[in-house]
């Protein structure tokens, strides 16, 4: 692995072999900490290991498939993809 973190997105540093990045939390109690999550660089991986992977027009996946903040209405009226029903046999 390369220690580089060119082409990584803001906030993504090398750990152990792979790549981490801190998040900010509130506690129950109002104190600031930070929570250390694992970043994957492809979205299967992400998927496979419930790592956090950023995506360019959609910001960060979390654990590989939940969005870390809602799609915006334009975001989701130029989604073209097209749903496809399941054969029912």
């Amino acid at each position: 692995m390369s220690e580089s973190t060119e082409g990584l997105p803001p906030g993504v540093y090398p750990r152990g072999d792979g790549y981490a990045r801190k998040v900010p939390r509130k506690s129950a109690d109002g104190s600031d900490w930070e929570e250390e999550r694992p970043v994957a660089a492809t979205l299967a991986e992400a998927k496979k290991e419930r790592f956090d992977f950023y995506h360019p027009e959609l910001g960060w996946i979390l654990q590989g498939y939940k969005l870390e903040r809602s799609r915006s209405t334009e975001s989701i009226m130029a989604d073209d993809s097209l749903s496809v029903p399941a054969p029912v046999d």
